[in-house]
């Protein structure tokens, strides 16, 4: 019993990522649930789903290969692969299935592969002036590449010193229903101090600042799931820099204020990041539905009977029959899945299924097959 999982090594949030799984049974299985996950790990060392696509529910699949194609949605939101901040995200196809040899226990095959989520925020480059108690500051714009130089010009009257430093500001933010907004595994970094100029008795001119060529880009990522499966669970980074100035008179007053700057990455070539993916090796299906037969008919009190049937021209493999009852035609009730190694041409399949509340009369059926074939169908219980 194996899974092989395939997808893009890249995706931009505020897509998808593509993926092509396949399971190989070697004997009939008895499934519990088996789908995809894009997961990250918070501080903490818990995982944080992003996104969950389910392949398989409770059911019995016979031996055979199950080839699948799902897509999982990157939300806009989601904070982006950041290696300084070792915020990392992989792929995970789970298949939980149960023991042979002990009733009523489950093991997991699990198949990972890591995938890189991109996301960049733009900054507009604006020029900054202000003036403050007769003293004028300005700067030409406010967002830069690592590596160029900010010029600060000033006009100052009656200052013994002028001192700009430039500040990075940079964390991890993480709240949970466990440790609330208070998490003992984040340990807050104050602001840093990494250039510091000064001019001695200023009147006019300018102060030249470097940005380090290391400098890591500004961005303020905050992810919080749309809906709330995960109470009061965000998840977020951010990264700000500022000329923090000091202007000392010669009087002994002091003042103080801040210029909010922007560091950006160079130019990069976007090609490619926002196309769909493309698996390779699905064969899109072209299966009428009218082609799939399907019967229900009540077997005993507790029991229904299925029978699909197969009247394409075509034998269908990695076959899939998931049934699921509707109540009152608004409610689902829980689904059941049986899976065919081969259904061949003409033939038909029979599922029983034992509908686990009362007064069900309709069902909502779903096949699908190795060719991507996946074909819905609303049917009513007949006496």
């Amino acid at each position: 019993m194996s899974i092989e999982l395939r997808a893009k090594d890249a995706a931009a949030a505020g897509s998808s990522v593509r993926t092509v799984s396949k399971f190989d049974f070697a004997e009939d299985t008895k499934v519990w649930w088996g789908g995809l996950t894009l997961l990250t790990n918070l501080p903490c060392g818990n995982e944080l789903p992003l996104a969950t696509s389910e392949i398989f529910c409770e059911g019995f699949l016979e031996n055979g290969t199950y080839i699948r194609e799902r897509e999982l949605p990157i939300s806009r939101r989601a904070v982006p692969t950041l290696i300084r901040k070792n915020i990392h995200y992989i792929i995970k196809a789970t298949l939980s299935v149960g023991r042979p040899d002990r009733h009523g226990e489950e093991f997991k095959i699990v198949a990972e592969r890591p995938i890189k989520i991109r996301s960049e925020q733009r900054f507009e480059p604006n020029p900054v002036s202000l003036i403050i108690k007769g003293m004028s500051f300005s700067i030409e714009k406010d967002s830069v590449l690592p590596g160029e130089v900010i010029k600060l010009d000033y006009k100052t009257e009656g200052l013994k010193l002028l001192t700009v430093d430039l500040v990075h500001d940079t964390n991890i933010n993480c709240a949970c229903p466990k440790y609330a907004k208070v998490c003992v595994h984040i340990k807050k970094n104050p602001p840093e101090i990494l250039t510091t100029v000064e001019e001695k008795s200023p009147t006019r001119g300018y102060l030249s600042v470097r940005i380090p060529q290391y400098a890591e880009h500004s961005y303020n990522y905050f992810w919080e799931p749309t809906e709330r499966t995960h109470w009061s669970q965000t998840f977020g980074a951010y990264s700000y820099w500022y000329l923090d100035v000091t202007c000392t008179k010669v009087t002994g007053e002091t003042i103080k204020f801040q210029i909010p700057i922007n560091i950006i990455l160079p130019p990069t070539g976007d090609e490619g990041l926002f196309e769909e993916s493309k698996a390779k090796g699905i064969i899109l299906g072209k299966i009428p539905p009218q082609a799939i037969e399907v019967l229900v008919t009540q077997k005993d009190k507790n029991k229904l009977s299925m029978h699909v049937t197969n009247n394409t021209k075509q034998e269908l493999k990695g076959v899939t029959i998931k049934v699921v009852g509707i109540k009152e035609e608004l409610f689902e009730t829980a689904s059941y899945m049986l899976g065919i190694k081969k259904l061949p041409v003409g033939k038909e399949v029979e599922l029983n299924y034992k509908p686990r509340e009362k007064n069900v009369q309709s069902f909502q059926l779903s096949l699908e097959d190795n060719e991507g074939n996946i074909i819905n169908k609303r049917v009513k219980l007949k006496s």
